[in-house]
């Protein structure tokens, strides 16, 4: 009996000395990045991935023009996602052709904007990611929190992609205090035809919309604001270049965060969290306020 029990002890001794696999350890499979442009905020987004997960080994890949994955490293060949423990789509592309293959392997999705209208009909009932969707709610407070005083808020958008967006920012508005303005875009012969009418705003909120992503169109409605007293509030680092007073942008690193933390739960056997909305920061442009005159109310 006591050899029995000193094999038992030395089988532990050893065990403890070479290591026990700890709860929420990596995966001895890697899981897969899959890219679908390399352009600097899907790249900031796995960067951010990257250092949040730590020891999980990740293989890095990208859609080709034929939209086919390739990586610059490790085995090339046929994409098999079998190898991989957990599969992350990072823009709508990849979600695609990632939620395309029909396979048993987790998958969490990135950088995407209405994820449920990439996959179509196919969409789960439960999807596992971080969208780019900021909530009406979000911004309507967020712009409250800087513009106090703010009594009627412009929404530039086309109404064939987000009148159902207006529609509910609208309700938000109304319980903050604010009216929402209309500022409907419209398309002749592929050309965007702005609202006359934007003067009525005492600031101009613009909106991811797919009928307004010109920078030179962008640029015009800051500059003719401008001209008439009217801060811009955007939604990317490139709106607060261009002269907009506030920008809600999004925190690509800090969605690679949390993107980590799904895939830990997913890793670890756990049901993800969720579609979740992306984490963000409120950028103010110190000398836009001061050229506009706006003060402590946060109107000019």
């Amino acid at each position: 009996m006591r050899r029995f029990r000193a094999q038992v002890f030395g089988w532990l001794f050893l065990l403890l000395a070479i290591g026990l696999p700890a709860a929420g350890a990596a995966s001895e499979k890697p899981a897969c990045v899959l890219i679908s442009r390399e352009i600097a905020p899907y790249i900031a987004m796995v960067e951010g991935l990257e250092d949040a997960l730590g020891n999980q080994l990740l293989q890095r890949y990208f859609l080709n023009r034929e939209g086919q994955p390739y990586t610059l490293a490790g085995p090339g060949g046929v994409f098999d996602p079998r190898r991989f423990s957990v599969l992350v789509a990072v823009g709508p592309e990849a979600l695609r052709f990632l939620h395309g293959l029909g396979t048993d392997v987790p998958l969490v999705y990135a950088m995407v904007l209405n994820p449920g209208n990439v996959v179509g009909s196919a969409a789960p009932d439960f999807f596992c990611g971080v969208t780019l969707n900021l909530s009406a709610a979000t911004q309507i407070f967020s712009i409250r929190r800087h513009f106090p005083d703010l009594n009627r808020l412009g929404v530039l958008f086309d109404p064939v992609n987000n009148q159902d967006w207006f529609d509910q920012a609208a309700d938000v508005g109304r319980a903050s205090g604010i009216e929402l303005i209309p500022l409907r875009v419209h398309q002749v012969r592929g050309r965007v035809v702005l609202p006359a009418d934007f003067q009525r705003a005492e600031a101009i909120l613009f909106i991811p919309d797919r009928s307004i992503i010109s920078q030179t169109v962008i640029r015009h409605v800051i500059k003719e604001a401008a001209l008439h007293g009217i801060p811009i509030v955007g939604y990317n680092q490139f709106f607060h270049d261009a002269g907009a007073a506030l920008s809600i942008v999004v925190d690509y690193r800090g969605v690679g965060g949390q993107v980590a933390r799904q895939v830990e739960h997913l890793l670890a056997g756990k049901r993800c969290e969720g579609e979740l909305p992306p984490a963000f920061a409120v950028h103010i442009n110190g000398p836009v306020w001061k050229a506009l005159g706006i003060g402590a109310g946060g109107r000019p």
